[in-house]
């Protein structure tokens, strides 16, 4: 009798064994691929920054130009320089979107501010190109677009900020959304 309540015991515990077993192995698989996510999901997110912020630069580099020359008064080459800043503002649509979609929301908020600031800009330099044109004064848009670039630079610091939050963060475990 004895040994029957012996080897009882002893399949009792190693069917407990193996089912403890089996859930610790299957929550580590659980946990595994919450990480490997987060980290594919943070490499999707820092090209999606990354592009947004070259997009930026190009926009940037437009908007300088064409203000220069209209700064200087100058109209010969303004419709090149007009194209190359539309141009540059769709592509920083496009990565705009992307970083929508790659999110999280204050991120994609950022970004949106920015966008909102450039498309300003952007109508600021064209009706300043317009008003050369036609021969109106010009004589405030330099100003006007001055407080513009003094907004654009605090929204993009803050995306900047945002953006360094959420790719300095440790990779979670824990199955929390990033």
């Amino acid at each position: 009798m004895a040994a029957v309540l012996g080897a009882g015991v002893g399949v009792v515990g190693t069917l407990g064994t193996a089912c403890l077993t089996y859930l610790a192995t299957r929550q580590q698989a659980k946990d595994q691929g919450r990480v490997e996510h987060g980290q594919w999901l943070r490499g999707r997110r820092q090209l999606a920054y990354e592009d947004f912020l070259i997009a930026y630069e190009r926009f940037a580099g437009a908007a300088t130009a064409m203000e220069d020359a209209l700064e200087d008064g100058r109209t010969e080459g303004l419709e090149n320089l007009a194209a190359g800043l539309k141009e540059a503002v769709e592509t920083f649509g496009n990565t705009r979107s992307r970083v929508a979609v790659a999110g999280p929301q204050f991120a994609s908020q950022s970004a949106g501010q920015i966008a909102t600031l450039l498309r300003g800009a952007h109508r600021s330099l064209l009706t300043w190109r317009d008003d050369l044109l036609s021969g109106a004064d010009v004589s405030d848009r330099s100003a006007q677009l001055r407080e513009l670039q003094g907004q654009i630079q605090l929204a993009y610091r803050d995306f900047v900020r945002d953006v360094r939050s959420i790719l300095e963060a440790p990779p979670d475990a824990g199955g929390e959304k990033l």
